[in-house]
């Protein structure tokens, strides 16, 4: 495991998000609207399931609000 847990996340929200959308993380404008790749909202509450039970504290509200991959995570860099 790393020592900074800033990478770990990031990482972590990368990675999930990417596969959950069947797409290369080089495919993925990390600044861009997730539903512009075909997020919806049962995909974003899979990604929400999974991670509170990796002991974040998120919310489907809050990601919802803004799907840009870099905004989730600054967001689940504070939430664990």
């Amino acid at each position: 495991m790393t020592d900074n847990p800033t990478a770990t996340t990031a990482a972590t929200v990368a990675s999930d998000t990417c596969a959950i959308l069947d797409l290369a993380e080089d495919q993925v404008d990390f600044d861009a609207d997730l539903t512009d790749y075909g997020l919806d909202s049962l995909r974003l509450m899979t990604l929400v399931d999974k991670w509170r039970e990796a002991g974040y504290e998120v919310d489907f509200v809050s990601l919802a609000t803004e799907p840009v991959l870099n905004r989730w995570i600054d967001h689940l860099d504070g939430a664990q």
